[in-house]
Order: structure tokens, then C-alpha cells, then sequence
């Protein structure tokens, strides 16, 4: 007959068996945390730097010549393209620019139409996979950002 009555009291080892059960549990969760963070890092970066390229064509005297130029301030912050990414992999075709005409219902000076540029990107972000994991597919980032052209004539 076995004696486990014994062992009916004994609560040595509990600490490290409670431990190997939540300690995977709690990795996921740190981990998936530390990737929603990143993600909201880059989601930041990019909002900035559409933000920083819709600036530049706003102040420019002939917007439709700078484009390029724009989108190399959106993704390095340096109208050249020379100098580091804002985010890791993100290119100037995954930048979207469109100069538009919009009808000046009297509120702004400077004619009938009011000029708008508006910056738009979709980014397939990576990361450390945990949201891949949870979502069951790629993550998009989007980022929009609009702004009228005060130079532009």
C-alpha cells in the first residue's frame, strides 16, 4: 500500500511548480507587450514623419516639383534620402502623396481653391511576431496626415 499521507502536507516545492506553470504564461504576455510597444513606437515614427514631409511641401513655392523630396524628409528626415530610417524597412513606395484642389468656402485668402496635400502609408510591420500571433495573420500599420499648402498658388 503506498504512504502518500505523508505528502498531504507538505508544501515544499509548491513556489517552484506554480512557477514553471506561470512563467510561460507571463513570458507572453511581457513579450506581447514589449511588441505592442515597439508597434506604437513605429506607428509614432511615421506619423512624424508624414507630419514632417507634408510640412515641407506646404512651405514650398512649387510643391509639385519637391515630391520626392518630401517623401525622403517622411522616411530619413533629410531631403537627400542620406541618413537613417525612421523605421526599419519602410520605403518611399509605401508613402502615398496626393497634391489636391479643394473648394475655398470663403474660410481661407488666396482664391477659390485651397491646395491640400495629403500623405498616407501603410506599412507591413514585423516585429517580434507575438501580434502576428494574436491577430492570426500580418499586421498593417496606417498613418494618414493632411495639410494645406500655404505657398502654393
Amino acid at each position: 500500500m503506498l504512504r502518500l499521507h505523508k505528502y498531504h502536507k507538505n508544501t515544499d516545492g509548491a513556489v517552484a511548480v506554480e512557477g514553471a506553470i506561470l512563467f510561460p504564461l507571463m513570458a507572453l504576455i511581457g513579450f506581447g507587450i514589449i511588441d505592442l510597444s515597439m508597434m506604437l513606437l513605429q506607428t509614432h515614427k511615421m506619423e512624424q514623419g508624414l507630419v514632417a514631409g507634408a510640412s515641407y511641401l506646404a512651405r514650398a513655392e512649387t510643391p509639385g516639383l519637391v515630391t520626392t523630396q518630401a517623401k525622403n524628409i517622411a522616411m530619413t528626415g533629410r531631403p537627400d534620402g542620406t541618413g537613417r530610417e525612421r523605421v526599419a524597412g519602410w520605403d518611399a513606395s509605401d508613402i502615398t502623396l496626393i497634391i489636391r484642389n479643394i473648394p475655398n468656402n470663403g474660410q481661407y485668402r488666396n482664391g477659390a481653391t485651397v491646395k491640400v496635400a495629403s500623405l498616407s502609408s501603410v506599412y507591413d510591420y514585423k516585429g517580434l511576431g507575438f501580434i502576428r500571433l494574436a491577430t492570426g495573420g500580418s499586421t498593417k500599420i496606417r498613418s494618414d496626415h493632411e495639410e494645406r499648402l500655404v505657398s502654393a498658388r
